[in-house]
């Protein structure tokens, strides 16, 4: 079986054994555009000029080794927002979930509406980073595109389309949209109006794990049997889910990769009475609920890449040749050089604005009690440190919404980081339970798939594909250290946080954005 899934900065493809095996791995990567503070967009033909060649090479390697691809499952990241012809043509950029230009557009909705009402009805807080804020702001800045749009997909609609000529968004994805009925499962009217959009400009709207009509010839153009069977999958942070064997009672997973999230499986819709967390279908009448954060892997990248510029820019000055590159192993290695909590340097990493539990676009990264006696060795362990507090500030209100978790499952990259794992243990003073799971997004779509196809014969029997492994326990020491840590942290965003909306808007007119 293939899962493919569309991530943020490329494409895999990964072919996996009946009982749930990696067997082998194709990737492309694809670039991520940021003109202006706060956007964040991807070429949609570059991903899908990515996707098929993955998809080509995975069926290929499957071909030399005698193997049948007999079902395949698809992944994407959520939140994204591709503007479309009636024939199907992007008219524009994929706008993505760490894209935050809608900002002031979700501020006027929430004025309009009772947003915690709506919240309630979509399981989606109005944000920047969901479709009817996207929507406004195009209708308000780009009002040609607007008129010419037929239809608005998200990005793997539009791959889908593209590769296989079926057309229609999976009720997961459109679950993460804020136009989505937790109740009805369909389209909300209310939704719908307040987007100002009508029901014929967004997709038909079909399961998860339910086969796709491809059109003839599609397959065999990829490299695929005709006999595969397609289904449409889900969105990547709900298939991460089951991808990593969470799937009963109890369980969460904790995920930290370019984004980071916390989510656990319900037998029914949840919303939290105070609007902190999401709720996103997953499949056969589950649904994932669950918090989100922007700014995890994404800031780590964001220091390697700004430590590697400087070195580039010196050498170029200076004529000479350019040191080997900076890499996130050698971020680790220099925040491990000093101790927990960095001798009181504490970082607030919003550098893409924020999601859970506060849901504020304009927020901005503070880094707090820098001194003289501070370095590059503690600017590189406050960063860890402070997406790790970040986890914190979601993962209890998730216990308050779904229970105390008696499980934590651990995902995403952050597990190819010791340090990093036993910073998150001690922050969150919990245990971990690290999954042999590298593709779990892939993994959960190919499972979507296997169902489809009778493979599996209960939807809880996915759960045994996945093996927990290592468990990361927290330090008493640091523990206690970062408590106390945390506390000032939580003060400090309070303190700080009325100015955001301040300095965002200073950030937006001094670019000319």
């Amino acid at each position: 079986m293939l899962g493919v899934d569309l991530g943020t900065t490329g494409v895999r493809a990964v072919v996996f054994s009946a009982a749930g095996t990696q067997l082998h791995v194709e990737s492309a990567e694809y670039p991520l555009a940021s003109p202006f503070p706060g956007w964040a967009e991807q070429d949609p033909e570059q991903v899908y000029v990515a996707t098929v060649r993955c998809l080509r090479a995975a069926a290929a390697w499957a071909r030399r080794r005698h193997r049948a691809i007999v079902a395949l499952g698809w992944s994407a990241i959520l939140h994204s927002l591709v503007p479309l012809d009636a024939a199907g043509k992007a008219l524009g950029p994929s706008i993505i979930w760490a894209d935050t230009r809608s900002a002031p557009e979700a501020k006027a909705l929430r004025r309009e509406v009772d947003p915690l009402s709506l919240y309630h009805r979509t399981g989606c807080p109005l944000h920047a980073m969901y479709w009817p804020a996207k929507l406004r702001w195009i209708q308000r800045h780009q009002p040609d595109v607007w008129r010419r749009a037929a239809s608005f997909a998200g990005i793997k609609e539009y791959v889908v389309r593209r590769c296989l000529g079926c057309y229609g968004a999976d009720r997961s994805t459109a679950s993460a949209t804020g136009l989505f009925n937790l109740q009805a499962a369909d389209w909300d009217e209310q939704a719908l109006a307040l987007a100002g959009i009508e029901r014929a400009r967004v997709p038909p709207l079909v399961e998860p794990s339910e086969p796709c009509q491809v059109l003839p010839g599609r397959l065999r153009a990829l490299g695929l049997p005709e006999s595969c069977l397609v289904v449409p999958g889900a969105g990547d942070g709900v298939l991460q889910t089951i991808g990593t064997g969470t799937i009963h009672a109890g369980q969460m997973v904790v995920m930290v990769a370019t984004s980071g999230a916390i989510r656990t499986v319900s037998s029914a819709p949840r919303t939290d009475p105070r609007g902190r967390t999401w709720c996103y279908y997953l499949a056969e009448g589950r649904w994932v609920v669950g918090t989100a954060i922007n700014n995890a892997g994404l800031v780590y990248a964001w220091l390697r890449d700004q430590l590697n510029g400087a070195a580039r820019d010196t050498a170029t000055a200076e004529q000479g040749s350019p040191p080997p590159p900076i890499t996130t192993a050698d971020l680790d290695r220099w925040a491990a050089a000093v101790p927990a909590g960095s001798n009181g340097l504490l970082f607030l990493p919003y550098l893409a604005g924020e999601r859970s539990p506060n849901w504020n676009a304009d927020a901005r990264g503070v880094l707090f009690g820098l001194s003289l006696a501070h370095d590059y060795r503690h600017l590189a362990r406050a960063t860890l440190e402070g997406v790790a507090y970040r986890m914190r500030t979601i993962l209890e209100p998730m216990e308050e919404v779904a229970g105390r978790a008696s499980e934590l499952r651990a995902a995403g990259g952050f597990v190819r980081s010791p340090l990093w794992l036993q910073i998150v243990a001690d922050v969150l003073n919990r245990e971990l339970v690290l999954v042999d799971s590298p593709e779990a997004s892939a993994l959960g779509a190919a499972q979507l798939a296997l169902r489809a196809a009778g493979l599996v014969a209960r939807f809880e029997d996915l759960g045994s594909m996945v093996t927990p492994g290592e468990r990361v326990s927290p330090h008493p020491e640091p523990a206690a250290r970062y408590e106390r840590l945390y506390a000032l942290y939580q003060r400090l965003y309070a303190q700080v946080a009325p100015d955001f909306a301040t300095i965002a808007a200073l950030q937006a007119e001094l670019s000319g954005a």
